[in-house]
């Protein structure tokens, strides 16, 4: 089986489509909940479009969609931990691109 990353937006509607809930799946609901910041239509598209723009694997792409960084600052820590290094203009044009929300 091959596993994908997916936003929490995703998460939370494949976890919603269930009546019953074990107490992990009750647990990442509420997670999910609580960080929702887009839907998920949205959010594949975000991902898809940070993947072309800036060549970023799913993994990262995934992960900024659902952090919505707001300040360069934020988008350096959240790539610095995917050793991710991008220049200064694309740094910008990335939190321009979440501005827009």
């Amino acid at each position: 089986m091959k596993s994908k990353y997916v936003p929490v937006s995703e998460a939370y509607e494949i976890l919603s489509k269930s009546r019953e809930h074990t107490p992990p799946e009750a647990d990442n609901l509420a997670y999910c909940e609580a960080f929702l910041k887009v839907k998920a239509k949205d959010a594949q598209k975000d991902i898809s479009e940070l993947m072309k723009t800036y060549k970023l694997s799913e993994k990262v792409a995934v992960k900024l969609v659902d952090l919505r960084p707001k300040t360069k600052e934020e988008a350096v820590s959240i790539l610095s931990g995917y050793s991710v290094i991008l220049p200064e203009q694309d740094l910008n044009n990335l939190i321009s691109y979440f501005s827009d929300d």
